[in-house]
């Protein structure tokens, strides 16, 4: 039941995005100007970001048992062990006990090793020559193991009795790099991922800090690529290369050019911060693709007029607008920040509306009629329609018995929201990358996801920062569309507005916060370059011409991804290509994310 709700609810969220392609209507793609553009810009994009995502296979069965359980493993001769490697399950902390004998009967030496991470290799060394190994586990789950002599080659078994047979039948799968995001998860991968596959076989739900859209959708990669590193990751790859789609049209409706939102669709698709929030599998690429998609048909809204167009017309960008709304919401609460700014843009626009019908009473005699039913139809898009999704988010949940089943699905949903609200306001932990609000905007405290040095002079590093022209040159952008809202031009209004909503929030936060919060904003930021590049005056005094100066930003922007991609993929690069190329003396701060 909980799989096909879980299909249920993505698809219809997917295909509802899929809405936005309606050409019949809108026209975006009447010119195949607009189609080369915005496939080129996310094709390029989507090879990126579907490189080296992670592993297709993993290992699939293993081991899981209540009670004390002893498994012997024969390697049919003497052989020095120089490391074992075992993948965990789906809990952590589970003690694994190991003996080793050279008969068979006398066991001696033995060695403890704790799992600290789900759905992960764990690697130790020590350097043992014995013939029999026994295992002593306790409440473990676990997929896969595998012993590596003191050259690194994986030792053949010759044999397997007791409980734990299942850990020793996918030896093809160990893995010859002891650490890696390619095989395991990494960072927040250890609440998402496993709890989207506990959804799937309904078992104990593990995460609950967040409302559970997300994890389902995380789900549906994996019961379409297996439990597996890119399985688990698919879906967040989509959604970002998903939320490009609506970013380009909102940037073609706002900037009117087919040139101006490839250009702005470009310089977001290659900042650092949405390369890596995608290939992660965490809750933030698929707030971002609601974002985006609701503030595009609020944007919709109001081009469209009431007073004069068919009131169905008016309705439907409001209705797809607060279905988002609610997708967003239903996966972090933080996309209720938006949900704020949308309001204030349909307000301004219903002012609007009353300005022209007090200039006009006589032609405009439907407003105050037209305006009560586009209300009422709000309180059903924007309350309804949200409620109806985040409470049908929660089915899976309910049915892995997470809930409280004894007090009922209503009641479970309601005290699900007091803990998180006591989770959020009573946070009082630390991390050494933790930031601050006023560092986002400079781009001054990255966030370190993955680091291992796999060997001497070598790195492997995933951090999540922005790219330094987009955030920087966001800032004048920003200061540029201040001025423009404060003359009152609407397009600047409606840019500054969802900024404000998504950022002025964490203003007032007192709990930890990390300069991946920021990450919405930077959709707003690429609009008001674009919008800046285009429009400001000051930039007449540049021989020039505006397109030549964007096609040199993107250009610059595209080659700052390619210079700083080894530190936001993951592949194995040099101590020394960072020292050189990427220790900027002015930004001290970077020094800490690569090593």
């Amino acid at each position: 039941m909980q799989n096909l709700m879980s299909l249920t609810i993505t698809v219809f969220g997917l295909l509802l995005l899929l809405h936005i392609f309606e050409i019949h209507k809108t026209g975006l793609f009447q010119k195949k100007k607009d189609l080369f553009v915005c496939s080129t810009v996310v094709l390029v994009y989507a090879l990126y970001a579907f490189s080296n995502l992670g592993n297709t296979e993993s290992p699939q069965s293993g081991f899981e048992g209540a009670n004390r359980e002893e498994t012997v493993v024969d390697f049919g001769e003497n052989v020095d062990i120089g490391r074992i490697q075992f993948m965990a399950g789906n809990h952590y902390g589970q003690l694994l006990g190991l003996e080793f004998s050279y008969d068979g009967e006398q066991w001696s030496r033995r060695y403890t090793f704790e799992t600290m991470a789900v759905f992960a290799w764990h690697s130790h060394d020590f350097n043992v020559q014995t013939r029999f190994v026994r295992l002593i586990t306790r409440r473990m789950n676990m997929l896969e193991m595998g012993f590596r002599d003191v050259y690194g080659n994986l030792i053949t078994i010759a044999s397997v009795e007791g409980a734990a047979v299942a850990l020793f039948d996918e030896q093809h799968l160990v893995p010859m790099s002891r650490l890696g995001h390619m095989h395991s998860t990494y960072f927040d991968e250890i609440y998402y991922p496993r709890t989207a596959y506990e959804f799937i076989h309904g078992l104990d739900v593990y995460e609950w800090t967040h409302p559970p859209l997300g994890k389902i959708i995380i789900s549906w990669g994996i019961q379409i690529f297996g439990m597996t590193p890119f399985g688990w990751r698919f879906m967040n790859v989509l959604s970002g290369i998903l939320a490009l789609i609506p970013l380009y049209f909102m940037a073609k409706a706002l900037l009117k050019s087919s040139f101006w939102a490839g250009f702005a669709t470009f310089i977001f698709a290659f900042d650092f911060m949405h390369f890596v929030q995608s290939r992660i599998a965490t809750l933030d690429s698929f707030v971002l693709l609601f974002i985006v998609t609701m503030y595009y048909f609020m944007y919709e809204y109001t081009k469209t007029n009431f007073l004069r167009d068919k009131l169905i017309k008016t309705l439907f960008p409001l209705f797809l607008s607060g279905l988002f709304m609610g997708f967003a919401i239903a996966t972090k609460w933080s996309g209720g920040f938006g949900a704020v700014g949308i309001a204030v843009i349909f307000f301004i626009t219903i002012a609007k509306r009353y300005l022209e019908y007090r200039a006009e009473p006589e032609i405009n005699k439907s407003f105050y009629k037209k305006t009560g039913i586009t209300l009422a139809c709000c309180v059903g898009f924007f309350i309804a329609v949200p409620a109806v999704i985040y409470v049908l988010s929660y089915i899976p949940f309910y049915a892995a018995g997470s809930l409280y089943p004894e007090i009922g699905f209503f009641e479970s949903i309601l005290q699900n929201q007091l803990m998180m609200v006591s989770f959020h306001l009573h946070l009082n932990a630390t991390h050494p990358f933790s930031s601050y609000w006023w560092q986002w905007i400079i781009n001054w405290r990255p966030m370190l996801f993955f680091d291992y040095l796999p060997a001497e002079g070598m790195t492997q590093n995933i951090s999540t920062f922005g790219n330094p022209l987009v955030w920087w040159g966001g800032l004048p952008a920003l200061a540029y569309t201040l001025y423009r809202a404060i003359r009152k031009n609407f397009d600047a209004i409606f840019l500054m507005i969802g900024y404000l909503s998504l950022f002025v929030p964490w203003l007032f936060a007192s709990r930890l916060a990390f300069i991946y919060y920021y990450y919405p904003n930077v959709v707003f930021l690429a609009l008001m370059i674009g919008y800046s590049i285009q429009n400001a005056s000051v930039l007449d005094s540049i021989r020039l011409n505006r397109k030549t100066i964007a096609c040199v930003f993107a250009g610059a922007v595209f080659l700052l991804f390619l210079l700083f991609y080894p530190v936001i993929s993951g592949v194995t690069i040099s101590i020394s290509y960072v020292e050189t190329f990427l220790r900027w003396p002015f930004m001290r701060e970077w020094v800490l994310v690569f090593y």
